[in-house]
């Protein structure tokens, strides 16, 4: 009888025993299904914080080129602005109409000789980029200009070589600050002087030509 009775008692406490680790195992892995949203929260709050400061630093280095765009545009065009110029009068560039169909001309400068092309409301100057003085571009341009002028945007006035050569300076910039695989930088060098980019500053010109945005 006292054996049963302790075989009893042995029994009950090994059924409460294992009744204790099953309900510890139960608490055990209850709490780590509780944990594992935890971690998957905290994750992906970790990663919304490092998206955020990602766009903020894409931002800050957007803002920050366009800002160097915007000051070395400025830069470069008080430079041409400022630069001593080499001509005095349209004599000294000795333009001449190379094969008399008033099409072709060549004109000197700096010891090199250019080439400008008429073609109807245009003027297309091949190495432009290599004249970099705002005020000999103004005579130069003045002296196309007196040959064959080139409309105004609006189809009836004219360009003044003033603004034909505001626009020959936005393309010599353009060449220099535009990257080899540009799609632009191969037309900038050679200013073409038409209509339709009377009074554009570089930024409306790039547009014009590519669609794209240069800051």
């Amino acid at each position: 009888m006292k054996k049963k009775i302790i075989s009893a008692v042995i029994l009950a406490c090994l059924l409460t025993a294992c009744g204790n680790n099953v309900t510890k195992n139960d608490v055990t892995e209850s709490s780590a299904k509780t944990e594992v949203p935890s971690v998957a929260e905290k994750k992906s709050s970790a990663e919304s914080i490092a998206e955020s400061v990602a766009e903020s630093i894409q931002e800050e280095a957007e803002s920050s080129y366009a800002e160097n765009i915007e000051d070395i545009v400025e830069e470069m065009n008080e430079e041409a602005e400022e630069e001593k110029g080499l001509l005095t009068s349209a004599e000294d560039i000795h333009l001449t109409d190379v094969d008399g169909w008033e099409t072709n001309y060549s004109f000197e400068y700096g010891g090199e000789t250019y080439s400008a092309v008429y073609t109807p409301d245009n003027w297309k100057i091949i190495d432009s980029y290599k004249i970099t003085c705002e005020a000999d571009m103004i005579i130069i341009c003045g002296t196309l200009a007196d040959i064959h002028p080139v409309h105004g945007s609006d189809g009836e006035s004219y360009r003044t070589p003033e603004d034909m050569a505001y626009e020959w300076v936005q393309h010599n910039i353009a060449y220099d600050i535009l990257p080899d695989d540009n799609s632009w930088k191969a037309n900038a060098k050679d200013v073409d002087i038409n209509p339709a980019d009377q009074n554009k500053s570089l930024y409306e010109m790039y547009k014009s030509k590519t669609g794209g945005s240069l800051s």
